[in-house]
């Protein structure tokens, strides 16, 4: 879907639904940084991210890239040309990455392509932002948390500015760990955050 399909698939949303209704109203605030989309109000960047990752998940897999592309790239005057040359590239790198048999968010890693693609991330420079990305990814069903995408994408961007680096390789090692599931051990043997990670 093009980014203007997918702006007009914005606007014809029918008003939110009862919860995400109440979540706007808790979150919501005048003079916010980022619209929640059909309500009339804002909120802070971060938590608009996840409310409309939510409110549009049904419009597809470039609703993730393309909040945050508008979200940073209204911030820098960027296109609407370049918004859309930054989501496809981020779907693009996202099916590039080899996933493995348990459900994992690739959509923080095409969101994360997005941004960085605005804000003029170098090249060279990606295999480590998307390194810090990862250690963001939801590790679960497809579409638990559809707004997660959008938001954490936004989150690994200013973690990235602010000179936080992930772990060297961590992507790879992230999708080896899913792929490999949980050790074979009793649960005796396993860290209580095992456990927890293993309920579904």
């Amino acid at each position: 879907m093009s980014v203007a399909a997918l702006l007009a698939g914005f606007a014809a949303l029918p008003a939110p639904e009862r919860s995400l209704a109440a979540w706007a109203a808790r979150v919501g605030t005048p003079d916010g940084e980022f619209p929640l989309i059909g309500t009339g109000t804002r909120a802070e960047t971060y938590i608009a991210l996840q409310w409309n990752g939510e409110r549009c998940a049904s419009l597809g897999p470039a609703v993730g890239p393309t909040l945050v592309g508008l979200a940073v790239g209204a911030a820098r005057r960027r296109s609407a040309a370049e918004l859309s040359a930054a989501v496809d590239a981020g779907l693009a790198a996202a099916a590039e990455v080899a996933v493995p048999t348990a459900p994992v968010s690739t959509g923080v890693l095409a969101a994360t392509v997005c941004a960085a693609r605005l804000v003029g991330v170098p090249e060279n420079e990606m295999p480590a932002l998307l390194d810090l990305a990862a250690s963001l990814m939801v590790i679960g069903p497809p579409g638990v948390a559809p707004g997660h995408d959008p938001a954490a994408a936004w989150l690994a961007l200013r973690a990235w500015d602010a000179g936080i680096t992930g772990m060297p390789g961590g992507l790879a090692h992230t999708l080896s760990v899913v792929s490999d599931g949980l050790p074979n051990r009793a649960p005796s043997d396993m860290d209580i955050a095992e456990l927890v990670e293993a309920l579904r």
